[in-house]
């Protein structure tokens, strides 16, 4: 651990200096023999940043690692089990104090940033995390557009109040930030209003929705800002700000309607580029094509992406992208699916290539995903539907508990075959499939190469089973 802090410190110094937060501090009777500080540093992709101090046995600790230049970056500081909020800004140098056994209901800070600090801090024993604003308002999606706005307004004034009670010595910058981070989350839930009001009304996914549903929607204002891109809910507020306005103008389309679908998306896009001001626009366009690269047609996202770098021929996010593109490209229709080494439940060893001839149905899992397991259990239906046909499904699990694994399996009788990928999220059959959420499905034909650009869930089952069913022929 020691080691590994050194060498963190020594990058900062060299490369990232004038980026630099620092922390040091005591923790008094310590619970773990490390601190560690993490954050997002990606934009477009959940790419943690870790960096680790070890604690010695007075319990002193020193740190210090590279944050974004000139803004606020939500963080987490971990300690043993425990954990504390704190949204850094470079140049930081901060003296922590706390105990290890209390350690998120005792952190304090001395030094230069501490204002910030101590307030999060302080807001974190009162009214909980930031991001448990979402469930703040999970309510209000409930209730009729009016009572949903108040709701929501409600709330933010609330977190708002807070600041202006509490406000003493924090940086204007911070004070901004802050203001931003609950503005944007609640034109956030209006774009999320009118098809989530109607699944929890109806209790299912439905296309049609009531034009009263985006009333809020045309109540939100259109504001953009150069300067909240590293605010994470006006991230979310780019995101679906010109689609779901499109769709409150009447230009709606269901799920099945591809042609109509994908208008839309280009329309989007043509409004990205004119009207969004010029990091928004990158932004907004790299996580589009970042999004959809594996689940449209490969020539699509070859051109979206020929036209982005036409723009932004030097983009901090070209190279995330074209990885994206990358992996999309090997796992196209037609490529061939990399080769899996599975274990069947008799503990002998094969691979998926020994399955040549048979359609797969092939999924990745962990015991710790509730929609994983929920949709595995759903999977019975298609497997009648298709018994005595030559399709198998093949399960890849990325956790590390096989106990538990084997235990959800027997306890829901199901069948298949298992495997496991050791390294979890750094797994080289994850890599191989560029797999970044749970679940993820592919696809493949006899032939062992990929058959669709976007395999279904088992929640569709219906028109997964037409899909497998031409494969089948």
């Amino acid at each position: 651990m020691k080691q590994l802090c050194i060498a963190l410190i020594m990058f900062t110094n060299t490369a990232l200096a004038q980026d630099s937060v620092k922390i040091s501090g005591n923790i008094q009777d310590p619970a773990s023999d490390s601190i560690e500080v993490s954050y997002n540093d990606n934009r477009i992709a959940y790419y943690p940043k870790e960096y680790f101090a070890r604690v010695d046995k007075k319990g002193n600790f020193a740190m210090a690692f590279p944050v974004p230049k000139g803004v606020y970056t939500e963080a987490a500081i971990r300690h043993g089990n425990k954990f504390a909020e704190i949204i850094l800004h470079s140049a930081d140098s901060l003296v922590l104090t706390a105990n290890g056994r209390h350690f998120d209901s005792t952190v304090q800070y001395k030094g230069r940033g501490s204002e910030v600090q101590n307030f999060v801090a302080h807001h974190y024993l009162e009214r909980g995390v930031m991001n448990r604003y979402t469930i703040k308002v999970k309510e209000a999606i409930y209730k009729d557009p009016a009572d949903f706005l108040k709701g929501i307004e409600d709330e933010k004034k609330t977190e708002l109040d807070y600041l202006g009670k509490n406000k003493t010595s924090l940086p204007a910058a911070f004070k901004k930030y802050w203001t931003a981070y609950y503005q944007y989350y609640n034109y956030f839930f209006i774009q999320q209003y009118p098809q989530v009001h109607e699944l929890l009304k109806l209790r299912k996914y439905t296309d049609t929705i009531p034009e009263i549903n985006y009333s809020v929607v045309k109540e939100m204002p259109l504001s953009f800002n150069d300067e909240l891109l590293q605010v994470p809910s006006y991230l979310l507020y780019l995101t679906g700000v010109w689609e779901i306005k499109l769709k409150a103008a009447g230009f709606t389309y269901f799920r099945a309607d591809t042609a109509k679908m994908r208008k839309t998306e280009d329309s989007v896009n043509v409004l990205a580029y004119k009207q969004l001001p010029e990091k928004s626009a990158e932004y907004f366009i790299a996580q589009n094509i970042y999004g959809r690269a594996k689940t449209q047609d490969i020539d699509r996202t070859r051109s979206q992406f020929k036209t982005f770098k036409k723009h932004w021929p030097n983009s901090e996010y070209m190279q995330l992208l074209d990885k994206q593109v990358s992996t999309a490209e090997r796992l196209a229709p037609g490529q061939p699916a990399p080769d899996i080494d599975i274990t069947t439940p008799d503990g002998k060893s094969r691979k998926l290539s020994d399955l040549k001839g048979k359609v797969v149905y092939l999924s990745f899992w962990a015991t710790w995903c509730k929609q994983c397991v929920g949709e595995m259990i759903s999977e019975r239906k298609i497997k009648t539907l298709t018994k005595n046909q030559p399709l198998e499904f093949v399960y890849v699990s990325i956790g590390n508990d096989t106990a538990k694994e084997n235990a959800i399996i027997g306890k829901y009788k199901m069948d298949g075959l298992f495997t496991h990928a050791e390294g979890e999220w750094n797994a080289k059959e994850i890599q191989q499939y560029g797999v970044q959420s749970l679940p993820a499905y592919f696809l493949i034909d006899k032939e062992g190469k990929f058959a669709v650009q976007n395999a279904l869930s088992p929640m569709q089952s219906t028109e997964l089973v037409l899909q497998i069913a031409k494969l089948l022929k």
